[in-house]
């Protein structure tokens, strides 16, 4: 056994270690609590400044919805009384805007996480841009529109897509899910305006609703709207294709006195060349439009014959590739250029044109 002296001096030390462990436990915990509460001060000043920022930037977010919106109901309440051409227009003018706006919203949120205010924010105007797209693409597919070329693209007027037409059952179906998915939008903005105005900071929205009269989208109303617009006179398929200009290479010559009514004189040539351009004044695209063309010689024989098919737009015109036929100088011969009408295009005029080409002799 110890003296003792030495057992005190042996606690004494004990003692002096636990109180300097005691210390610097205390120590490390007190630069702890001062750390967290500092990151917690600075994690608060940082959620406020976000929140307040979110709420800067989707007030202007959320204005132009409003306004689209606004725009939308307008063209819901009168869409039976538009042209195609009209609707088509006012439809691809509302997909830009709320798709500029989801973007917008998907910048203002940053890069959020998806179950947070900022994500749900984001997911409000994809949401209304989906909507709108699908209740596009509905309407287009119920009438035989498509959305119009886009300037400076490779599209062109005379290169018409060929719509995906729809039943008014698929329509209807689609249009109403169109509703839903706007109202479920209008819920989650609901639920991050209320969210965003208790968080940090007190960011403050302003009110954005686009469905304000749920039974208009229910199957019923929809199918109503569907049936107002398969029945427009104005939203009428029309076709009208015609010829808008003949023009031949070699031009044809003055006419001399002797010239009889309804002939061209051309100069010597091998070849008579043929360019023709093609109109359409219809409601709808042509996809393919065709037109045929025919050259047979006045003195007998067979004739000589070629097709053009091209894509014409509604409201559009084109050219149609050159058409070449081989003559011989000193020879008359017919030449007929005809539209071949599509089903259902009533109007004639324009559509035919014949003509007698005398090749001058050579000299």
């Amino acid at each position: 056994m110890l003296p003792l002296t030495s057992r005190r001096r042996a606690r004494r030390r004990s003692i002096s270690r636990r109180l300097t462990t005691a210390l610097v436990v205390a120590l490390v915990l007190l630069l702890l609590i001062g750390g967290a509460t500092q990151i917690g001060r600075q994690s608060h000043a940082y959620d406020e400044a976000a929140n307040r920022a979110l709420a800067a930037q989707g007030s202007i977010v959320a204005a132009e919805s409003n306004v689209a919106a606004a725009q939308f109901d307008t063209l819901l309440a009168r869409m039976q009384t538009l042209s195609r051409q009209v609707l088509q227009s006012d439809l691809d003018a509302l997909v830009l805007s709320t798709g500029q706006q989801a973007a917008l919203a998907e910048r203002a949120a940053g890069a959020p996480d998806g179950a947070g205010v900022a994500g749900r924010f984001a997911s409000v105007f994809a949401d209304r841009a989906d909507a709108v797209a699908s209740f596009r693409a509905a309407v287009d597919g119920l009438l035989g529109m498509h959305p119009a070329a886009v300037a400076g693209t490779s599209e062109t007027a005379g290169a018409a897509a060929t719509p995906t037409l729809l039943t008014s059952t698929a329509a209807t179906t689609r249009v109403s899910a169109a509703g839903t998915l706007l109202q479920r939008a209008d819920a989650t903005y609901a639920s991050v305006r209320a969210a965003l105005r208790r968080a940090a900071g007190h960011g403050q929205l302003p009110r954005s609703v686009w469905v304000t009269n749920a039974q208009l989208w229910g199957i019923g109303a929809v199918t109503d709207q569907v049936d107002l617009l398969t029945e427009s006179p104005t939203l009428a398929v029309t076709h009208d294709l015609k010829l808008q200009t003949v023009r031949l290479t070699p031009p044809a010559l003055p006419p001399a006195a002797s010239t009889a009514l309804g002939t061209s004189v051309l100069s010597p040539t091998p070849t008579v060349s043929i360019t023709v351009v093609l109109v359409n004044q219809g409601s709808v695209d042509e996809p393919h439009a065709v037109v045929q063309f025919a050259l047979a010689p006045q003195a007998g024989g067979s004739s000589v014959t070629s097709t053009r098919t091209a894509a014409v737009a509604a409201g559009g015109s084109v050219t149609l590739d050159t058409v070449t036929f081989p003559v011989r100088a000193g020879h008359t011969y017919q030449l007929t250029v005809a539209v071949v009408v599509p089903p259902g295009q009533a109007s004639l005029a324009g559509t035919t044109t014949t003509e007698s080409l005398e090749i001058a002799q050579g000299t």
